[in-house]
């Protein structure tokens, strides 16, 4: 026992004089010996100046501490931040036996308050392409910025903040981060990485388990990724396998989740010269539109253009007049394909179908064929966009809707109503420019078409506050008293020029008792209306509508447009709707808008598409004495009187 005691005095008396040789061997290392070295490996590896304002300190342990303070990486020549990188404080964990040895070997890497600034050049050049400025070859640059290029253990970030701009757009994307961490053994073993913090206003807190940095470094080699967590307070997660060849990165077995939506497919990210070509092809089963900012490489959300103080206030307009993000056409090269089972539009609202196939090249986005299946029936078409030019960007659409339920239209548009039959046809051809909806209808020049065929409606008792409601009771009284109508056609046919649609009775509605047209003009510049309306009767009128309005006039904005009747028509008929008279010459504009052709024979609808001229209302030649004025007579009356003449 008494050998055991003396071989385990002996132990301890070893083992306390190598501790107190390294304690001794440590406390004699001055930290600014490594500051050179440092600065120097730094400049060689990188092409950039490290700086340390605050010199180096060491912090002595189990596993030694450098501390270096006011730290600065500098930034491209080209760059528009000062720095690449600046901390306040960085701590750097150093392997024990090498320091001994005064050779510097990192364990662990801690930035704290760091400000990282990344950036591209117009040719989509970043300037986080380390040893670009020191005059290597590509291929030595790649092999300097290749991770195993680099021997590190553990990095963390503390209150940081990143910068991400775009040299081509100039859009930024700022990243405040909470925390960041990324740990591995060796360059050989698997990556765990966490992320707490928000990407420009939205909270993301994310952990991922990725591939050893040594997988990542050899080409052809599969290097998986799984992340999961919250963004924006939703559950997302994305998996995929990484594989590389020369100058292209292919995602495969890419999945992402993000609230309600699941994107599966694969994405190849070629280098074709100064940018980056995406090519995808993607399929979902459910795509959100409310989480498409979760996604990656979403594009930003709208913003509204500034408001001036003539603007404050409630709109007038029914178009919205938030700017569309075309910026982000320009930021990269896009192709390929897309399928989407169902896309959940807002308020509960859904389309399902949807295939797409699309080149973006430059800022100019051509989609060449898209369709899906909506409001009950099918939608095909194509659109362009060219918005090389930065602000307002040119477009052109072309749709063909075909059998929509219009039940489901007229949900859609807030006014519900129970119908029987009545599939519609849609067909919409219209170029136009601007970077916002209101733009878009302002300028649009084309042709839009909705033909509605035979539906039964049944009728719900009118609101007289609701201006639709207003005019429907005064072209067609016998909502008020049938059950339904028979609708047997109703047509939109608007031939647009630059935001203007003049409108020569191609409006029109037959129904199994009264027919009506329209003429007059929409104006989308200005949101305003202008329109009369002219109902015909079948049939007698019962005793329970002793009257009906020869002209109905509609004028005002889209928004709240005023209903008025022909000032020769029956108290009667003003009292029910509701409508102001205080028009002098309604009665005379009203004619003559109507007056250069009778219908004739042929049906409003079939005036109204163009398939049938209506009649002359009079011989052509000069009108004899004693017969009726002429179209541009009583339009000249009207006017007059309406001038006051």
């Amino acid at each position: 026992m008494r050998i055991f005691f003396t071989i385990l005095g002996v132990a301890g008396s070893v083992v306390l004089l190598l501790l107190l040789g390294v304690a001794i061997a440590v406390w004699t290392v001055d930290p600014n010996d490594f500051l050179r070295p440092i600065q120097e490996r730094v400049q060689e590896a990188t092409g950039r100046e490290l700086a340390i304002g605050g010199g180096i300190d060491l912090k002595l342990g189990l596993v030694p501490k450098l501390v270096l303070s006011d730290v600065r990486i500098g930034n491209a020549p080209w760059g528009k931040a000062p720095d690449l990188v600046t901390a306040k404080r960085v701590e750097a964990q150093v392997a024990l036996l090498p320091l001994l040895q005064r050779r510097f070997e990192l364990v662990r890497l801690k930035l704290q308050d760091p400000v990282i600034a990344l950036e591209t050049d117009a040719r989509g050049r970043g300037n986080w392409e380390l040893g670009a400025a020191t005059g290597q070859s590509a291929t030595d640059a790649k092999q300097a910025a290749a991770p195993e290029s680099y021997v590190f253990g553990n990095i963390a970030i503390e209150n940081g903040v990143l910068t991400y701009r775009d040299g081509a757009t100039g859009s930024v994307t700022k990243v405040a981060i909470d925390a960041f961490s990324v740990t591995a053994r060796d360059p050989g073993s698997p990556v765990d990485a966490e992320f707490r913090g928000r990407i420009d206003d939205i909270a993301v807190v994310l952990t991922g388990s990725l591939g050893p940095l040594a997988t990542l470094a050899q080409r052809h080699l599969p290097y998986p990724i799984a992340v999961k967590g919250e963004v924006a307070g939703r559950k997302t997660s994305m998996v995929t396998q990484v594989h590389r060849a020369d100058d292209v990165v292919e995602l495969r077995d890419l999945e992402v989740t993000a609230g309600q939506s699941n994107v599966k497919g694969q994405v190849d990210i070629r280098s074709v010269g100064p940018r980056t070509r995406l090519s995808v092809n993607l399929t979902s089963p459910s795509l959100a539109i409310e989480d498409l900012p979760l996604l990656p490489a979403a594009a930003p959300a709208a913003t509204p253009k500034p408001v001036t103080g003539a603007q404050k206030g409630p709109s007038r307009y029914l178009f919205a007049d938030d700017a569309v993000p075309f910026d982000v056409l320009r930021a990269r090269d896009v192709d390929g394909e897309a399928t989407i089972g169902r896309l959940a539009l807002s308020a509960g609202r859904h389309i399902d179908g949807v295939r797409l196939r699309f080149v973006l090249r430059d800022g100019k986005l051509d989609v060449s064929s898209f369709q899906a299946s909506v409001f009950g029936g099918s939608a095909a078409g194509t659109l362009t966009i060219d918005a090389t030019r930065g602000r307002d960007p040119a477009m052109k659409l072309h749709v063909d809707g075909r059998d929509f339920d219009l039940a489901a239209l007229l949900a859609a548009a807030g006014r519900p109503r129970e119908v029987r039959g009545g599939k519609t046809q849609l067909a919409i051809d219209v170029v136009t420019r601007g970077d916002s909806p209101r733009e878009w209808v302002s300028a649009m020049t084309g042709t839009v078409r909705a033909v509605v065929g035979p539906a039964t409606l049944v009728n719900t008792k009118v609101d007289p506050s609701v201006p639709i409601d207003r005019i429907v009771d005064a072209v067609n009284p016998f909502r008020n008293v049938d059950p339904t109508t028979e609708l047997k056609c109703a047509v939109i046919r608007l031939p647009l020029e630059r935001g203007i649609a003049r409108i020569d009775r191609s409006v029109a509605i037959e129904t199994g008792k009264i027919d009506a047209s329209a003429s007059g003009t929409l104006d989308f510049r200005d949101e305003t209306i202008d329109l009369a309306i002219k109902p015909e009767v079948k049939g007698g009128l019962p005793p329970e509508i002793p009257q009906i309005a020869d002209l109905v006039r509609v004028r005002g904005t889209f928004v709240a447009p005023v209903v008025g009747i022909d000032a020769m028509a029956a108290a009667a008929v003003i009292a029910r709707i509701g409508a102001g008279i205080g028009t002098s010459g309604l009665s005379e504009v009203g004619r003559s808008l109507f007056m250069r052709g009778a219908r004739g024979d042929a049906h409003l609808c079939d005036i109204a598409l163009g398939r049938a001229p209506a009649a002359k209302s009079a011989p052509s030649g000069a009108p004899k004495a004693g017969s009726a004025p002429t179209p541009t007579d009583d339009l000249g009356k009207a006017l007059g009187r309406l001038l006051g003449r």
